[in-house]
């Protein structure tokens, strides 16, 4: 029997939602009770994990479809996929097409520069030269945010789940840097503090109200003490919809009022956070979650071509000295009637979820992002690959051709049976020939008595018929179909198609390959817009004071720009340049 895959929990039972019971009324506008989050949140997750499952299986899936793992059938009893049971002799050949389309795609989105232009929102002065300086700071801010890394991870899951989000936000962490800051003691209570929140009291001792605040100092007593704090830096993730939840229901992505984020975090980095380490005192870890999403996503690292789980070689499925950790989830939720400035909120575990408290961050509170007008802004932007009506989550590259890729693994398992079973000469020996063996290897001597059976003792050689050319023809069909399906023609790999030798001739063919792909550029187009839309609002509230920047003349001498942030007070909208979302060719130049 063949080595099964193990087994996943079920999709249809890892999400449990709870009883319905009625919005929070007794909390007041602007206040964020931590009960009355908690209530809220699960009446959140119930509505974004509604349903999730369905599509969570289709994505994980095409995952392992990519990965090589194609031999694979889902199991209802244990709600996971699991290898196809097969005879012994059955090969399982996997073909490499989705691979070879999803890297000619990714190429053709990576070779696609987009270009995004600051529009003035009025003639105020201000307001135009703050578009001058956001048309300038455009490919700074594209390399401070790292933006070909994360577009190049973002293509992935656009092709293959056909969803990617990008998230924008401020990374309060210490790889950025400290901020050291003087530690005073107060004279009255005897407590230590930073001057931040001794100048947020009004300069005198939060806890007391003591007005009498000394240096405080080491256990030497001559050193003075300090606090290090992380320093925060505007950065960009790209999502997966593994780690993103909401509400389906909804057309568009901007209509949505809340959205979960979800991430594994493990037990060290919340005994090491200042702000979390007395919070989780106590708290009950676990080996691995229980939601199905983040299942999928903390399997991500041990996928690999190889067409097994590494964890079924023989040894333990587990070694059991995984780090412990907890789901971490963050919210959401846009402005609404309780919440008229929004509000970000942190809950650690699934059953009785903790309520995180961040002083540096802010959480839970408001939208911690303002635009320029001081009105917060939402820094979750996604992009489908193909828009399917009445519903958020588009439809991937790979979603049409799944069935064909499975008809041509099975045409080339029958094959090469053929091959191995039909196609082999067949040696007849009569028996009492006294034929000693054989072996089939060159200049093999065989030795038969003629005098037996009526002198005709003489082994006979019968050859083998392979494969019918009509299979071959099919074939060839099934890959055309699959190429057909995806997009991927040759001329995107690279491949002079059959006939055409012309240069602007391929170049004509490679335009009108890429014109099936425009809805799919013009949604990649509008999620880097409202990236960038973010990112200068984060480089305008918390981004340095001056930047400088290098470029280089067409004369190869190096000349220096400086940024102020004093030039982005005014208010721009953001838009892309024509024709900048697909990749040009010279013909297209011309």
């Amino acid at each position: 029997m063949p080595a099964e895959l193990e087994p996943i929990p079920s999709l249809e039972g890892s999400h449990i939602l709870p009883k319905a019971a009625e919005a929070p009324k007794d909390v007041p506008p602007g206040e964020f009770d931590p009960q009355a989050l908690k209530d809220y949140f699960k009446l959140a997750k119930a509505r974004c994990f509604d349903g999730r499952w369905v599509f969570e299986r289709q994505w994980l899936h095409r995952i392992y479809y990519v990965l090589d793992r194609q031999w694979i059938r889902w199991d209802s009893k244990t709600g996971g996929y699991v290898d196809k049971r097969l005879a012994k002799w059955i090969p399982r050949p996997t073909n490499p097409d989705l691979k070879n389309g999803v890297q000619a795609i990714r190429a053709m989105l990576t070779a696609s520069k987009i270009g995004v232009n600051a529009r003035p929102s009025g003639a105020d002065p201000q307001n135009i030269a703050t578009a001058a300086t956001a048309d300038e700071l455009a490919p700074v801010l594209h390399e401070s945010h790292d933006m070909n890394t994360v577009m190049n991870e973002s293509d992935w899951w656009f092709i293959v789940t056909g969803n990617t989000f990008l998230y924008t936000y401020i990374d309060y962490d210490f790889a950025h840097g400290s901020i050291d800051e003087p530690m005073e003691m107060c004279v009255g209570c005897g407590e230590e503090m930073g001057a931040a929140k001794i100048a947020e009291a009004g300069q005198v001792c939060p806890s007391c109200g003591g007005t009498e605040l000394m240096p405080a100092m080491e256990e030497d007593g001559t050193t003075p003490k300090v606090t290090s704090t992380p320093k925060g830096k505007p950065v960009t993730r790209a999502l997966s919809p593994l780690e993103i939840a909401f509400s389906n229901t909804y057309p568009r992505f901007k209509d949505v009022p809340e959205v979960i984020l979800m991430r594994w975090r493990t037990k060290s980095y919340y005994e090491q956070h200042p702000d979390y380490k007395e919070q989780v005192t106590g708290f009950n870890w676990q080996k691995s979650p229980t939601e199905r999403s983040m299942q999928i996503f903390k399997m991500m690292p041990q996928m690999n071509d190889m067409g097994m789980n590494p964890f079924m070689w023989g040894g333990p499925a587990s070694s059991g000295k995984e780090e412990e950790g907890a789901p971490e989830y963050e919210l959401w939720i846009k402005p609404c009637g309780n919440y008229p400035k929004g509000c970000v909120a942190r809950f650690l575990g699934d059953s009785d979820p903790i309520v995180l408290e961040s002083s540096e961050e802010a959480v839970p509170g408001p939208f911690p992002y303002k635009d320029a007008k001081g009105q917060p802004i939402f820094t979750i932007t996604h992009a489908g690959f193909e828009h399917v009506g009445g519903r958020i989550l588009a439809a991937g590259a790979l979603d049409g051709v799944v069935g064909k890729l499975d008809q041509l693994n099975q045409l080339d398992s029958m094959m090469q049976m053929i091959i191995q079973r039909m196609a082999n000469p067949v040696w007849l020996e009569p028996k009492g020939a006294e034929v000693e063996k054989f072996t089939g290897e060159p200049g093999l001597v065989v030795k038969w008595n003629p005098l037996t059976v009526g002198g005709n003792a003489k082994p006979e050689r019968l050859d083998g018929t392979g494969p019918h050319p009509s299979l071959f023809q099919l074939r060839e069909m099934y890959k055309r179909d699959i190429e057909e399906g995806m997009g991927s023609y040759d001329v995107l790999k690279g491949n002079k198609p059959t006939g055409m030798d012309s240069f602007s001739g391929m170049q004509l063919m490679v335009e009108r390959a890429q014109s099936r792909f425009s809805s799919a550029f013009q949604s990649r187009g509008e999620m880097y817009r409202d990236w960038f839309s973010a990112a200068l609002e984060l480089e305008r509230e918390f981004g340095p004071d001056e930047r400088t920047s290098a470029v280089l003349s067409p004369s190869r001498q190096w000349t220096f720009q400086t940024f102020k942030k004093a030039d982005l007070q005014g208010a721009v909208n953001i838009i892309i340049e024509d024709g900048s979302t697909s990749p040009k060719t010279n013909l297209g130049i011309r």
